[in-house]
């Protein structure tokens, strides 16, 4: 912080707000019950921002907004600074700029939070929109920014990420950076590459925020827009580098400025806990009507105890080297299901992993691993329970080249926002459903086209390509079944249409304590707007972390189990009164589910 500017405002927050020796506050200065905001005159103009006296951001009033091709400088920047009534204040500044024939700036400051927000007037393609900066620093240098000023400066000593990862990773050092969405590939990542920052895709999308900490206070910065216009695939946050820290979407040259243009809005929320920003920024987003609302209805079974074949089809594969995906078939399924009736284990929803159709994209029954779907499915309805099909989002294997999106002559991913797709989709969908007697899906491989230039059919572009794949399998699925369940991975509170609960995902090899693990995950998830959650399986932990695991699930989700055998890395195997055990303690959680 500039010294004189320091000076200045601490001199300032000696006095009471309504006057200085009897002379009027500054305009430029606020005193908030949660935080204080005070405005220095620049080039740019620079906003501070305070918890309990101290400094957690610096900003520059304006941002940059980059085409497809160019960065942008801004000039010429003015403000005025008023209030607006009911305790809140707002800046307004305007900018020339190199890219764009108009530029505006609003900040809004509420009792509760500040709001952020751009506007431009041009015509072009948009690049990224940068939060709180005009560019991004590299590591030794300003990068595509106009210098330190032009950056954030961060005073918090790290963060929290609602964006679960294989480290099992939440706080991180300001330095590191997140990709807070699909993976963009700004670096080749490698699946071998265990860095956090870098392991994205658990929740696909999550909380577009992050929670900043200071001493005893938490300060979350998100992002909200109204449905339809989430175009883009993450909000991503650089890092505090060498010239300060940036955050920014990148709508990659898909979203096109043909006149006027308004910004994904910016909050910025105040608490003492990480999950009470969150909290305070998910109550934002929804009375925004930058969410949506929840579709799913409290369905009993829903709640029942789950078995998925997925870690059994690892044990039995992965050692003889072979592929996982070759044992979906329908004579595995029935053996281990004829394992669990004879350890008389409650199992109320079974679901069908990778890889039960002939091709990923096709939603077509491979025949030859499953003679008889629909004769299985109805001997499990015989039994109480229910069938889920695993599938993946808008994948490309076995579809027709009409229907894919093609780069440098190779279908590169589904075009879900094309109505021949979505006409393609909907009669398999009915058909597993209504004929086979399907009762829903599980959702995976979850991402969105990350690379601009793709001939993609707008607007379903960035997180909105997933929302819309998301929206037509949920609704065809509701429309023949409307107890139906679709098992999702987007704890994002755009999502809440088309997901009636959310799977806390994998539990990887290093993942110890995983009962605090995966509460942490389920909390994310309520707050986000999901009461119901599949807890997954441990089965890929050492077994004493897998039955601690399991005896905690009942009181964090839905129970599941992924094998009958074998633990997957650590190959072990429960003990028969651990299978008693846990028989009984299902048929306990079921009980008090009736009781209910």
């Amino acid at each position: 912080m500039h010294s004189s500017f320091r000076q200045s405002f601490l001199t300032i927050l000696l006095f009471p707000a309504a006057s200085l020796h009897g002379i009027a506050q500054p305009p430029h200065f606020i005193q908030m019950p949660l935080y204080s905001v005070a405005v220095e005159p620049g080039n740019p103009p620079w906003l501070t921002i305070e918890r309990d006296h101290q400094a957690v951001f610096e900003v520059p009033i304006v941002a940059g907004l980059a085409s497809d091709t160019q960065e942008e400088h801004l000039s010429g920047i003015e403000f005025s600074f008023r209030e607006t009534g009911s305790g809140s204040w707002e800046l307004s500044a305007t900018a020339q700029s190199t890219l764009w024939t108009g530029r505006r700036f609003e900040w809004r400051f509420f009792p509760d939070h500040i709001e952020f927000q751009q506007f431009a007037a041009g015509h072009g393609k948009l690049g990224r929109n940068y939060f709180l900066s005009n560019g991004v620093s590299n590591r030794w240098d300003k990068g595509t920014t106009d210098g330190h000023v032009w950056d954030a400066t961060l005073y918090a000593d790290r963060y929290f990420a609602p964006n679960p990862n294989h480290a099992n990773q939440f706080e991180f050092n300001i330095a590191m950076p997140q990709i807070l969405g699909f993976s963009v590939d700004r670096q080749q990542d490698s699946e071998q590459d265990f860095r956090p920052e870098r392991i994205t895709g658990i929740f696909a999308p999550p909380p577009l925020f992050l929670a900043f900490h200071m001493d005893k206070t938490w300060t979350g910065i998100g992002i909200g827009a109204h449905p339809g216009e989430y175009q883009f695939p993450a909000l991503e946050y650089t890092g505090s580098r060498y010239a300060g820290a940036s955050f920014f979407v990148d709508y990659m040259g898909y979203r096109p400025l043909d006149g006027d243009f308004a910004s994904p809005v910016l909050a910025i929320t105040f608490a003492y806990d990480p999950l009470d920003a969150l909290q305070a920024y998910t109550e934002w987003l929804d009375k925004s009507g930058f969410s949506t609302q929840p579709a799913a209805k409290d369905v009993y079974w829903h709640h029942l105890p789950i078995f998925c074949g997925w870690a059994e089809q690892t044990v039995e594969s992965v050692p003889k080297g072979e592929a996982p995906n070759k044992l979906a078939t329908q004579a595995n399924y029935e053996k281990w299901l004829s394992i669990l009736n004879d350890r008389n284990l409650p199992v109320g929803t079974v679901v069908i992993d990778d890889k039960w159709q002939q091709a990923y994209g096709t939603f077509e029954v491979d025949e030859k691993k499953w003679p008889d779907l629909k004769g299985f499915v109805a001997a499990q309805h015989a039994r109480g329970r229910h069938v889920l099909l695993w599938i993946p989002v808008a994948q490309t294997d076995g579809l027709p080249p009409s229907l894919c999106v093609t780069a440098q002559g190779k279908c590169v991913t589904a075009d879900a926002g094309s109505p021949a797709y979505e006409a393609y989709l909907r009669p398999r969908i009915r058909h597993l459903v209504q004929d086979i007697g399907i009762d829903g899906f599980k959702e995976d491989w979850v991402g969105a086209p990350a690379a601009p230039g793709l001939p993609l059919t707008g607007p379903a572009t960035g997180i909105e390509f997933v929302r819309r794949f998301q929206w037509i399998l949920y609704s065809e699925t509701h429309k023949w079944k409307p107890d139906a369940m679709v098992e999702t991975q987007t704890v994002n509170a755009l999502f809440r249409e088309s997901s009636d609960l959310i799977r806390l995902n994998d539990i990887w090899y290093a993942t110890r304590n995983v009962p605090n693990v995966l509460r942490l995950r389920a909390g994310i998830a309520h707050i986000s707007g999901w009461p119901l959650v599949d807890t997954d399986n441990a089965s890929s932990t050492t077994l004493k972390d897998w039955w601690a695991y399991m005896q905690a699930q009942p009181t964090i989700g839905i129970p599941a189990l992924y094998f009958v055998t074998r633990t997957e890395s650590t190959q072990e195997s429960p003990s028969d009164d651990q299978w008693t055990a846990l028989a009984a303690l299902w048929r306990s959680y079921i009980d008090l589910l009736k009781s209910r």
